[in-house]
């Protein structure tokens, strides 16, 4: 690929991140608004009764968050958003994150997706759902396990390597809501050891900053 094919790639994946990053701190708000919303659920009514409201005491964390999971919002999925995170967005993950996860590969996973969902103008709709796809689903929406951004069938080789590094070195993305995304080379950087994150990027969910490393 040339530098401007490079970026073009770059500028997706980073966006893909993003949208991941900020439903994750949606997400997490949301949920911290309902665990302290849940006592006073537990508590006497007017009435002087107890809502029939199981203890959380006898539940784990895990249990209340999915308790409160929303899949609702994978029956239908805007275009943009499908390809963005469902399609292109697949090689945001390396296989081994499909491996672990679901005993797939990523191709085993996209026809999954493929198969479960059917293009109707501007949105896809599921067409049927399971337990398995409503499990990649979230998975693939909330999982900040990345990948590089840029893997061995986008760059190969040392050198190409350290002038996509240069070539992306300062580059800011701005997202739709107004918050931008600006990628560096960390001070530390060491471009001839593998070992050392060789390129950052500072994101901004909610106005949150955010640093995670890119390749």
């Amino acid at each position: 690929m040339n530098a401007d094919e490079i970026v073009a790639l770059v500028r997706r994946r980073i966006e893909s991140r993003y949208r991941r990053l900020l439903f994750v701190h949606r997400e997490l708000e949301r949920l911290n608004a309902l665990a302290k919303l849940e006592p006073a659920a537990r508590k006497t009514d007017a009435a002087g009764k107890t809502p029939d409201v199981q203890d959380l005491s006898n539940r784990s964390f895990e249990d209340f968050v999915f308790s409160r999971i929303n899949f609702s919002i994978y029956r239908k999925i805007d275009t943009e958003e499908f390809m963005l995170l469902f399609s292109f967005g697949l090689y945001d993950y390396s296989d081994e994150f499909f491996i672990k996860f679901f005993s797939m590969n990523r191709e085993e996973v996209q026809k999954t997706i493929n198969d479960s969902y059917v293009r109707a103008g501007p949105v896809y709709l599921c067409k049927k759902s399971s337990p398995l796809l409503l499990s990649i689903m979230r998975t693939v929406h909330t999982s900040l396990d990345f990948a590089p951004l840029l893997g061995s069938d986008d760059i190969a080789g040392k050198d190409q390597i350290k002038a996509v590094a240069g070539i992306l070195d300062g580059l800011v993305i701005r997202h739709d809501d107004g918050m931008e995304t600006k990628l560096f080379i960390p001070q530390a950087a060491d471009l001839n050891n593998y070992n050392k994150a060789l390129l950052c990027g500072t994101f901004h969910p909610l106005g949150k900053a955010c640093t995670i490393t890119l390749i």
